[in-house]
């Protein structure tokens, strides 16, 4: 099996990749079969860090050589990718595209469910359902992430903060009727309180 990947050289600081042809099969590393171009990421002009041998990397894509993602990005952006195999880069990229954004998804999901823990350990309201939806809505959105569907990441996000959000007004509201049960339990207490009477005789010496 031939790749078409890169190989590093340079400095730490200052890396140059050489674009080859590897055989897979010689050995673990695999044997240069030829050198295909290179790439230099420091280079300021941008039309300048890359060089590419189009014909002999046509002629190795024509033979079965299976180039790495990254040089795949590099070959279809110079339009050397024949047509299968630019739609199927195209479908690659798009599914990146959806599992990143769908990621992101998924982390605010997990964020909810760690709110929402720490919320439950301390709140005194019930919020068992609110705890259960979140803890939902977060396999669903990691399950989402897996398949890169964005949009199911998404909805099962906002479900998750959504439930949060309701969690923190419910506690909010027994709080609120707690503190209004204490003082109108306190002002009830004060009216029934005897009032105290002068001692005797105080009158007839004033």
């Amino acid at each position: 099996m031939v790749r078409i990947r890169m190989q590093r050289l340079g400095r730490r600081n200052r890396p140059f990749y050489r674009i080859n042809a590897i055989d897979k099969r010689t050995r673990r590393d695999g044997a240069v079969l030829e050198n295909l171009g290179w790439y230099n990421p420091i280079e300021k002009d941008a039309e300048k860090q890359l060089e590419l041998k189009h014909d002999r990397i046509k002629h190795w894509l024509e033979h079965g050589a299976v180039p790495s993602d990254t040089v795949r990005d590099f070959l279809a952006k110079a339009d050397l990718l024949s047509p299968k195999q630019k739609a199927e880069w195209e479908k690659d990229r798009e599914v990146a595209r959806n599992r990143t954004i769908a990621k992101k998804a998924g982390e605010r999901a997990q964020a909810a469910a760690k709110s929402i823990g720490e919320l439950a350990g301390k709140a005194e309201a019930d919020l068992s359902s609110f705890v259960s939806t979140v803890n939902e809505s977060l396999k669903s959105a990691l399950s989402a992430v897996a398949s890169g569907k964005p949009q199911e990441a998404d909805a099962a996000a906002t479900a998750a903060e959504g439930a949060l959000a309701e969690a923190t007004k419910a506690e909010e509201a027994h709080q609120a009727k707690k503190k209004a049960d204490e003082e109108a339990a306190a002002a009830e207490a004060a009216a029934e309180a005897p009032t105290e009477e002068a001692p005797a005789g105080e009158s007839a010496e004033a």
